[in-house]
């Protein structure tokens, strides 16, 4: 039996039912369907409560399902979403299931809202049917339901949140049903005259007796459908910024364009010490970032009003499953929001930083902790416009990074918002010669050194910053080759270097890895820190190096290629350097007795280059392309070689280092053959540009020695090629690849792999060069760059030696010498483990200075072990440590370093202790700092009176009123409104005139905060800088010139 519900607006009537006939009159029903039923789902209202979405085109017939399945504004538990699409599913793909879709509008388009209502069983079909109805008033469909059937009919509802639920999406999606609403046989009874109209139904069907009509629709179009594009997919550009531009222009109030985008972190974690009171919850915002930062999410923000500050907004959740970002609204006021995840009611917290001038009237225009949204306190909602909106007031916050999950719509084909680091294409490691070490020219938009950000930090224990001087540099050669293979940059970026100066193979491998405590030794930079696994869970998410072994990065992002220099931190080769530059002597590696030693040291890293090597592959998946560099020659070898800077190194120096370059390369090469990877000849890439070649030289020389002797904090700089040297290293790797992109290079030609060890490349088999074919070579010593002591200590003070990994044998006596001359230290004796825990005491007969420490013995097996590190003895007197009588701040290179008494950039640095000598400088530029009394918004140039004899003029007045040291005469500084708030780009001298501009006119370049560039000539500038206040004293302006000059751009 079967009950039929009829439910008609207006009206109970009794209906006429059709029921099967045993004539065959023709049927009186043939007309019903076309007037019951629908061939598309039209979404288009066009005045809804002053609300219009859709269009005449906007047709949902194949987009239903697709529909069914979005749920951006269902306010209900997301699982309840996905089990209703799962039971939908089961219902249409079920012989026992069956659906039908009914589409709802009244008016046509106008004045009411769309519908699409979707009813399905999962196993009832067989308890359901359809029947034709008509009477004298009516006619149509009903849905008639087995008596006694239990079965479940479910249905659910797709519209336009913005229409039934006043969000911002006029697109359809789900907004409730399947188990929250109870549908009823009468919802699928459909009249000719009612709003509903039948799209498609796959329930039985019972036509009356001779019937000739259209069948019921079936329409099954949507299954399988799927977007290729969104309305969002332009989207992200639109909410995101590749920099973050410090620009204040507020009440008279000026701070020129800066760009924090590499320093972002250092800017918030520098609190204003005026305001010291009230961030009193600042360090704990700071610690709870950086537990974001390894275990949560976080985003950075961009704040640019029209005509006021910007700022540098974060926001963090230390709970990843707490928020993510989703998309909302229609152009042009689509917004993204980093909301709350289903069932979370945690806390946003969120800080921005500024500069201070504009807000409090007080400090300059340093970008700092400003405030955080603690207590009552608030920062911006988290929310991103791509247009102002005035109904909601709108604001200008752009998204620089985030690691919260986001929501894209389905068919996206959009950019992600930048710092997904998923897809992580190219891995740089390696030590400083794949970091960038030696960069250390200023960046004019930041005033700070091109290395990036974690990368350059001095310890502060107190707010839980250790010592970090990786150095990566954003112009060392890993950043040239990304560029070249198109990989992005910033946030943006789908590679990252986590290169590491003083890196040594240990810090790259897996050995010791989870007890490892940052690079540095004996301790790492993380011993003794409370919070050391979220930094180092930090660093493994923001590509920081130093924190955790290289090999680590590798194994987490599976990149597709990785490049790397490794291993000249394990000959100590700064350290052999450091102990010849400081003497005016031959030093004792580049003597004849030390050739075999240094020779076997070199040698016996071959096997720890393989294992290396090997270990990348599987840590990789066997599935990263492998470049491994050798290292360039970086210093002239030949005796007769002219230095402009004297070094301190002799030629006997000067042939050690080349002859063990070239001989440390092929032991390089030979491990990658062995492994089977891809070796890239570097040797000869600097060309005539090193270091004593008489052009313009890639290299830096000795750096910032005055700091040398008591941190050797510079030390690391020295000897490094600067960024013309890694243009030139970028260059050649290109070369050895023919130009191929790395990702598509064959290393293995014609064999599909990737990989192809060659057996014959062994250890034995490294090809000897003639500056190492020694006599009587002792095959049998190790030689080993090991620390087994302190790297300074005072005379007649106690020296501690320690060895922990490398086993002399047991209860064996070994022999301490210090070197250039040997000196012999003693004798201690191996404890019972073949370890050594003693100390001697520094004799004050030794020259103070960089020795050799070496250890003397034999190992278990008999053979000789020597190992050695390089250690600064330093006088007693802490102000004249190199002892020759001078105090050490008032030479002109510090203590250690002999001057030259010469320079020939006119720098005011002895070109003994100049990183890099170059052609004379006449004039320098940049904006005013605060500190000085200058404003910030202004551009100053500089004449260097050094240069009197070069420039023409004389008599410059020089301000040394704040630095006696001084040379720089003040030529002028942009005064006109138009020219404040300009960036110094870069100087150039005119290399030869362009109209009324002579050769030899300094021209700056400078840019505005919309990145355009600009060319400012000075005025008057050939006549003498007077003092303020003297007679025919006036302020000279830098004029704006109408186009930039011949051959003067901003670009590099």
């Amino acid at each position: 039996m079967w009950k039929l519900i009829i439910s008609v607006i207006g009206a109970t009537l009794a209906a006429c039912i059709a029921v099967p006939a045993t004539a065959g009159a023709a049927s009186e029903y043939d007309d019903i369907i076309d007037k019951v039923s629908t061939k598309t789902l039209i979404h288009h209202i066009d005045n809804y409560s002053g609300k219009t979405c859709g269009s005449p085109d906007d047709d949902y017939a194949k987009k239903w399902l697709f529909a069914f399945k979005q749920k951006r504004y269902y306010s209900g538990d997301p699982k309840d979403h996905q089990a209703a699409v799962e039971s939908l599913e089961r219902a249409m793909s079920s012989p026992k299931g069956a659906y039908a879709v009914v589409y709802e509008q009244n008016k046509k388009h106008n004045g009411t809202a769309y519908l699409i209502k979707v009813f399905w069983t999962e196993d009832g079909k067989d308890d359901y049917v359809y029947r034709f109805y008509k009477n004298h008033q009516t006619s149509g469909i009903a849905l008639a339901r087995k008596e006694g059937s239990r079965t479940k009919l479910y249905v659910a509802t797709i519209a336009s949140p913005k229409l039934v639920l006043g969000g911002s999406n006029c697109a359809p999606e789900y907004l409730w049903g399947h188990k929250q609403s109870r549908a009823f046989v009468s919802d699928l009874n459909i009249s000719a005259e009612s709003n509903k109209k039948l799209f498609t139904s796959t329930f039985p069907v019972d036509y009356p007796s001779g019937y000739a009509g259209p069948k019921f629709p079936d329409n099954r179009s949507a299954i399988g459908w799927w977007p290729d594009s969104s309305q969002y997919d332009d989207f992200t550009e639109k909410i995101t910024t590749k920099d973050l531009v410090s620009y204040v222009n507020r009440n008279k109030k000026f701070c020129a364009p800066a760009d924090h985008s590499n320093s972002w972190f250092t800017a918030l974690r520098r609190a204003n010490v005026s305001m010291a009171k009230g961030h009193f919850y600042h360090k704990d915002y700071m610690t709870s970032l950086e537990r974001a930062m390894a275990t949560g999410a976080y985003a950075v923000a961009y704040s640019a009003e029209p005509s006021g500050p910007r700022y540098i907004i974060v926001y963090w959740s230390e709970n990843r499953k707490d928020f993510h970002i989703k998309f909302y609204g229609d152009a042009p006021y689509r917004t993204a929001t980093i909301t709350h995840k289903w069932g979370s009611n945690a806390k946003l917290y969120g800080m921005f930083a500024g500069s201070v001038k504009p807000f409090w009237d007080q400090g300059g225009c340093e970008v700092e902790f400003l405030q955080g949204n603690y207590s009552n306190n608030a920062v911006p909602i988290a929310q991103f416009n791509e247009s102002y909106m005035p109904w909601y007031g709108g604001n200008n916050m752009k998204i620089f990074t985030s690691t919260f999950d986001v929501e894209y719509p389905d068919g996206y084909r959009g950019k992600p918002i930048p710092g997904d680091r998923r897809n992580i294409k190219y891995l740089a490691l390696g030590d400083s010669f794949s970091s960038g070490e030696g960069d250390t020219d200023k960046n004019p938009a930041t005033d700070r050194k091109y290395y990036r950000q974690w990368t350059d930090v001095n310890e502060d224990k107190a707010k839980g910053a250790p010592r970090e001087k990786c150095h990566v540099s954003t112009r060392s050669y890993p950043y040239k080759l990304a560029n070249w293979m198109g990989l992005g940059s910033g946030p943006s970026a789908v590679w990252a270097s986590v290169a590491c100066s003083g890196a040594t193979v240990y810090d790259m491998n897996w050995d010791n890895s989870g007890g490892y405590e940052g690079q540095g030794s004996p301790l790492g930079r993380l011993h003794g820190y409370d919070n050391k696994g979220v930094l180092q869970k930090m660093a493994l998410n923001e590509m920081i190096p130093g924190r955790v072994k290289q090999i680590e990065f590798v194994k987490k992002y599976q990149p597709k290629v990785i490049t790397l220099t490794a291993g000249g931190n394990d000959v100590d080769f700064g350290g052999k350097l450091a102990n010849c530059a400081i003497y005016p002597v031959s030093c004792n590696w580049a003597t004849s007795s030390k050739r075999n030693e240094l020779k076997n040291d070199l040698r016996n890293q071959f096997d720890k280059l393989k294992n290396f090597y090997d270990e990348l592959k599987s840590a990789s998946s066997h599935k990263a392309k492998i470049y491994v560099l050798g290292y360039p020659q970086f210093v002239n070898g030949d005796p007769n070689a002219k230095c402009k800077s004297t070094l301190n190194l002799d030629n006997r120096e000067r042939e050690m280092i080349t002859n063990a370059v070239t001989y440390y390369n092929s032991v390089i090469k030979q491990a990658a053959r062995a492994a089977g990877v891809k070796y890239i000849d570097t040797e000869t890439a600097l060309g005539n540009h090193r270091l004593c070649d008489q052009t313009d030289s890639y290299v830096n020389g000795v750096a910032s020695l005055r700091d040398l002797a008591f941190s050797g904090s510079e030390l690391q700089e020295s000897f490094h090629p600067n960024a013309k040297g890694h243009s030139a290293i970028a260059a050649r790797f290109k070369e050895e690849l023919r130009g191929e992109n790395p990702l598509h290079y064959e290393n293995c030609p014609g064999t599909g792999k990737l990989y192809c060890p060659d057996d014959s490349a062994t250890k034995k088999s490294i090809p000897d060069t003639e500056y190492f074919t020694v006599q009587n070579e002792d095959e049998d010593m190790r030689v080993v760059h090991y620390q087994s002591a302190s790297g300074q200590v005072v005379k007649k003070e106690i020296l501690t030696i320690k060895t922990h990994e490398i086993p002399y044998k047991s209860l064996s006596p070994i022999k301490i010498t210090l070197y250039s001359n040997p000196i012999k230290l003693g004798e201690v004796f191996a404890g019972a483990d073949g370890k050594i825990d003693s100390s001697v005491t520094i004799p004050a007969t030794i020259p103070a200075g960089y020795h050799t420490l070496e250890l003397s013995g034999v190992d278990e097996k008999g053979h000789k072990l020597n190992l050695y590190q390089t250690i600064l003895i330093k006088g007693p007197n802490p102000d004249d440590i190199d002892e020759n009588g001078t105090p050490d701040k008032n030479q002109p290179c510090g203590a250690f370093i002999q001057a030259a008494n010469k320079d020939e950039d006119l720098d005011g640095i002895d070109d003994a202790c100049d990183p890099e000598i170059t052609d004379p400088i006449l004039y320098t530029a940049r904006n005013g700092k605060s500190s000085l009394g200058e404003d910030e918004d202004r551009i100053y140039l500089f004449r260097n009176t050094r240069a009197a004899n070069l420039t023409g003029v004389t008599n410059d007045y020089v301000d040394k009123s704040k630095n006696q040291n001084n040379a720089d005469a003040l030529v002028g500084h942009t005064l006109s409104e138009e020219t404040r708030g300009l960036a110094f780009n870069k100087l150039v001298v005119m290399k030869e005139a362009d109209g009324d501009i002579k050769k030899g006119t300094p021209i700056i370049l400078a840019k505005d905060v919309n990145e355009k560039c600009y060319a400012l000539k000075p005025e008057d500038y050939l006549s003498p800088a007077l003092k303020p206040g003297a007679k025919d004293y006036k302020l000279r302006g830098l004029i704006k010139l109408s186009k930039l000059p011949k051959g003067a751009s901003c670009e590099e």
